[in-house]
């Protein structure tokens, strides 16, 4: 009473002065109020565990041995059960076994950490000396003890009388403090819990990792404590485990706790020893089963009903369609293969194979490509193309209508097969086409169409070769590597028959050749072409050594930059291709060619009978400058003869004829020609020097001197003598015959260099100074007569023009340029009568390395003339018109050794950089 007493006193002084904390807590001692806490019960503070470091390191070192346990338990590779089961099944190979014996992967992990437990625990739990109990009353006498059960196994309460707790389970217990507290403490409830578990000590023995004594909690499990020695070895029985009591035995058998479905799980005792025997009986079940394994056989059992076997191994995983074949072995230890009897029974050592008696599918078909809702459909459902297809809407932007393929199996070869038909067609309700079982349905894209002019294709067809392999040099995946078209290329190299000679005639043209054809010539791919496709091949494949993938991800992103305006971006090898074999070949033997007055000239697979109205509507119709009056229809016709295929050329007039019912067959083609007019596509450019300069349209064969009176004539300060005249196609032939020479230079040059053993640096220099031989660019002049006095007297120099031309008329100069190898180059007056000698003395005259018998002037018009200078019948006196230049060369006689191919190629430089002058001069 005077406890209590003391406590409330206590308790009031603490509300005093916390109210009245605010006015003198400077003042007041952090001692008080601490005793007043202690004395009241309440420290107001949490219990900290300490461990000390000798634990510490004890429990590392127990951590580190069950990680040592677990790491060589993995590593122990397959037992001999495990060798025998699998070398009869077959399956031993490279040192992996297929089928496992089941059950012991559950000892691959490690066992909870030993922690102290407090809280609830079922009441079934049995009670004894060493455990620690929390008893709470509320009520009229509200006290909380924390009581340990002691040696005796008495549980001392106060205020209750002492019970005997040692074998009790928790619940009984519980039962009695309840009995007690309400005959004893009138309004008082009683609440039990369990504070710490008490430790007991088991011995694990028998074929176990590790056999020892283990200490462990009181409601520790078999399982638990088997994981402490490392786990039961392969040579141990999972299904014979015995725990000893005394002189009590209790049977474990872990399939019942790994299955879950007789699970009893024994809580150890102090002093009990658990023994793992040797495995005896064991069968193997194999083959389509929900865990296949190897088994053993309940304690005491050689042999087990086989519909109890399967179930061990979870039955079969399909219901139906199964065979069961019985593996057994006779007393000289032959296999013997059987059919199992279901009713009947397996022994030890035996094995079941469950395998499906046929895994195959019925009743499917699939729509594939540029649908929006692709997949496996019902054949019942969906027996034909148009209900597999559905609707127009069912299908994705930019599909292509003019050719669907259907994969089909043969029944009597079981081999694929391509059958063309027309989705237009199709969803338009013009045919049909039965679906049978497996079939499988592709649509087209425009891009995969595209794809079929590319030059990858274009090279396979001309050429019958791919060049791209692949695998890199260094082992590494291609990534321009296309398998469809390595297939085309060797289909067509092996085929000796005309099954693509309309794939040849088709794609004989690229894109940007039909405005040509409008201008009835053809572009063809010329050796030049294939010279110059190897070459780019070998770039890309040079580069894809170096980071193929990076050089993969540039091109496509260079080409997403270019935009679809780009000709020949196709994608690089399309899916279709690749999903279906010999889908590439058969797409191609189908194609006919749209070309002329089209928007979107092209080669289009297409299946019999298909409109030609259609054909330009996948073309983008028809040009402004089409001629449809004048459509050419090329088509294979069958003689009466002789059954051969014959090509007719027959031409309509869609204001006559319906082009709807107009109807053309793979291997054709449609040409529009475009409207004849009196002007050209392009125009011509006059610059300078006219009364009215710009760019004209000009017609047909229309000539320079009637452009040159449309803009008004010259003015007077126009020098016609040194017109600049520039052409396209001179640009073109001049660039093209710079490359050859650059390229005999350099054969030339590398010839000797091996033969006069040149030094690597002068090599470098010589490949650089071919290199930019090569790359020089040309203005295209053209040597012509601009003065319209000199064209009116004399019509044969008049010129006729051409779209791209462009014609330059400049100021009439006052100067003379000398330029090469004299002391001061530079631009000299112009004087009347003056010779060539005259203006070199202004210039300082010749330096050590001029060539002074190669001296030559070009003239205001682009003529270059040899000069001499001697002094008997020489040129030293000639006089040249204003605007010439003075050219001399360096003598290269010095350099005849390739040993100072460095020096050589500054000279060239030198030179390269004074024709690059004369231009700019005389252009100016």
């Amino acid at each position: 009473m005077k406890k209590n007493i003391i406590k409330i006193i206590s308790l009031s002084l603490m509300g005093v002065f916390v109210f009245t904390a605010h006015a003198f807590a400077q003042d007041f001692d952090p001692e008080i109020l601490n005793q007043l806490r202690q004395r009241s019960g309440n420290t107001g503070q949490q219990s900290i565990s300490v461990q000390s470091p000798l634990d510490q390191l004890r429990e590392r070192q127990y951590i580190e041995q069950l990680n040592t346990q677990l790491e060589a338990r993995k590593d122990e590779g397959f037992s001999r059960i495990e060798q025998d089961y699998n070398r009869r099944l077959g399956y031993l190979k490279d040192d992996k076994a297929s089928l496992n014996q089941f059950g012991y992967d559950i000892f691959n992990r490690l066992p909870l950490q030993q922690q102290v437990l407090n809280g609830s625990v079922p009441s079934s739990y049995i009670l004894g000396a060493g455990d620690e109990l929390i008893v709470n009353l509320k009520g009229s006498d509200e006290e909380s003890y924390t009581v340990k059960i002691d040696r005796e196994g008495r549980l001392l309460v106060p205020s209750l009388s002492p019970v005997n707790a040692s074998g009790l389970s928790f619940g009984e217990l519980e039962d009695i403090l309840k009995k007690q507290v309400s005959d004893s403490l009138i309004g008082t409830e009683v609440f039990l819990s369990v504070a710490t578990l008490r430790q007991i000590s088991v011995l694990v023995a028998g074929e176990v990792s590790n056999p020892s004594l283990i200490s462990t909690t009181s409601l520790a499990s078999p399982i638990e404590v088997i994981l402490q020695v490392g786990g039961i070895k392969k040579t141990g029985s999972l299904r014979n485990i015995t725990i000893l009591r005394g002189d009590e035995k209790i049977k474990v058998d872990l399939y019942d706790i790994i299955g879950g479905e007789f699970a009893n799980i024994v809580n150890l005792r102090d002093g009990d020893r658990i023994l793992v025997p040797t495995l005896r009986a064991t069968i193997a079940i194999d083959g389509n089963l929900v865990r296949p394994g190897i088994y053993e056989l309940p304690d005491g059992e050689i042999r087990m009903s086989s519909a109890d076997a399967l179930k061990l191994a979870g039955g079969p995983i399909r219901q139906f369609g199964n065979s069961f074949t019985h593996m057994d072995y006779d007393q000289s230890g032959r296999l013997n293969y059987s059919k199992l009897d279901i009713e009947g029974t397996i022994d030890s050592g035996e094995i079941i194979i469950v395998n499906l008696l046929e895994n195959s599918q019925i009743g499917r078909v699939t729509l594939s490509g540029h649908v929006n809702t692709s997949g496996v459909r019902s054949l019942a459902a969906f027996n034909n193309v148009r209900d597999l297809i559905g609707s127009v809407k069912n299908l994705t932007e930019n599909s292509y209508l003019l050719f669907g393929v259907i994969e089909r199996t043969d029944p009597m070869t079981q081999t694929r097969q391509l059958i063309a038909f027309s989705p237009q067609k199709v969803l338009y309700g013009e045919e049909n086409i039965s679906l049978i079982d497996e079939d499988k349905v592709f649509i087209y894209s425009r891009k995969d169409i595209e794809f079929l002019r590319s030059d990858i294709i274009r090279q396979a067809i001309f050429t019958s070769e791919y060049l791209e392999e692949e695998y890199l040099p260094d082992g590494d995946l291609n990534p321009l590597y296309c398998a469809p078209v390595k297939r085309l290329a060797r289909i067509i190299s092996d085929t000796q028959s005309d099954r693509f000679a309309s794939a040849v005639r088709a794609v004989l043209f690229r894109r940007d050749s039909t405005r040509e054809q409008q201008k009835n010539s053809q572009i063809m791919l010329d050796q030049e072409e294939l010279n110059d496709l190897a070459l780019q091949r070998s770039q890309m494949i040079a580069s894809s050594q170096i980071v193929p993938k990076q050089m993969a991800l540039t091109e496509l992103n260079e080409e997403e930059d270019k935009g679809e305006d780009k000709e020949d971006n196709y994608d690089f090898c399309p899916a279709i291709y690749q999903d279906v074999n010999n889908l590439l070949s058969f797409t191609l033997e189908h194609i006919v060619s749209v070309d002329g007055a089209v928007r979107l000239p092209g080669v289009f697979p297409i299946t019999q009978n298909t409109s030609v109205n259609l054909l330009f509507s996948v073309s983008g119709g028809t040009s402004n400058d089409a001629n449809m009056g004048r459509i050419e229809i090329t088509s294979y016709k069958e003689k009466a003869t002789d059954g051969n295929l014959v090509m007719n050329w027959e031409y309509i007039d869609s204001s006559i004829s319906d082009l709807s019912e107009i109807r053309v067959n793979p291997g054709g083609g449609v040409r529009v020609s475009s409207v004849y007019t009196n002007f050209e596509p392009g125009a011509v450019l006059l610059s300078g020097e006219f009364v009215q300069p710009g760019v004209y349209t000009i017609r047909k064969g229309e000539k320079l001197s009637s452009l040159i009176a449309r803009a008004g004539g010259l003015t007077d300060q126009s020098y016609p003598y040194g017109a600049i005249f520039t052409r396209d196609r001179v640009k073109q032939i001049q660039q093209q015959e710079m490359r050859k020479t650059a390229q005999r230079l350099q054969s030339a040059m590398v010839s000797a260099s091996v033969k006069k053993n040149v030094e690597t640096g002068g090599a470098i220099a010589l490949q650089n100074m071919v290199n930019r031989m090569a790359e020089q660019e040309f203005i295209g002049r053209v040597v012509i007569e601009a003065d319209p006095v000199v064209l009116t007297l004399d019509p044969e120099k008049d010129i006729v023009l051409e779209p791209g031309d462009s014609l330059f008329m400049p100021k009439r100069p006052n100067f003379i340029v000398t330029v090469g190898d004299v002391l001061n180059p530079s631009a000299l007056q112009f004087v009347p009568g003056k010779g060539v000698q005259s203006y070199l003395d202004e210039v300082g005259g010749f330096t050590r390395a001029a060539d002074e018998d190669r001296v030559f002037v070009v003239y205001p018009d682009g003529v270059a003339k040899p000069i001499t200078l001697s002094s008997w019948g020489g040129d030293k006196n000639l006089s040249i018109p204003p605007g010439s230049a003075i050219v001399v060369p360096t003598d290269l006689s010095p350099y005849d050794s390739l040993t100072l191919v460095s020096s050589i190629g500054d000279i060239f430089r030198n030179l390269a950089v004074s024709a690059a002058s004369i231009a700019v001069l005389v252009r100016n």
